[in-house]
């Protein structure tokens, strides 16, 4: 019952933000107002952890990428899509460092050279 509460809650302001920004932003709702949000909220959640103190710092890195994005494209001469690149690459850093944590490498060592057990 919490859950649900607080899901009907979180989508309440979210559709308030959206209102507010279509009503009083841009004063009328067009398809360049689609700019992946919900993808870029996904990928911040998940790399915080679901953490909502977490999600602060991610979001604010995330954000930062977006916004230099456009200060890099027109100073170094870089692509379109070389932000998006770079989150994709950061994100498949995180990916992958997460991954290498969890492994247990003993575990691991015996599976791959399993006679230098016998003889340690």
């Amino acid at each position: 019952r919490l859950i649900l509460t607080a899901c009907a809650v979180g989508g309440a302001c979210a559709g308030v933000a959206g209102a507010v920004e279509v009503a009083a932003v841009h004063t009328n709702a067009n398809a360049s107002m689609i700019a992946g949000y919900g993808y870029a909220g996904i990928l911040v959640s998940f790399i915080a952890r679901h953490n909502p103190i977490a999600i602060i710092p991610v979001a604010i890195l995330f954000g930062g990428f977006g916004a230099a994005g456009s200060l890099l494209q027109r100073r170094l001469g870089l692509p379109d899509a070389s932000v998006q690149v770079l989150q994709g690459i950061a994100f498949v850093l995180i990916l992958a460092s997460e991954g290498l944590r969890t492994v247990d490498w003993k575990k691991v060592g015996d599976r791959m050279l399993p006679k230098a057990r016998k003889y340690a």
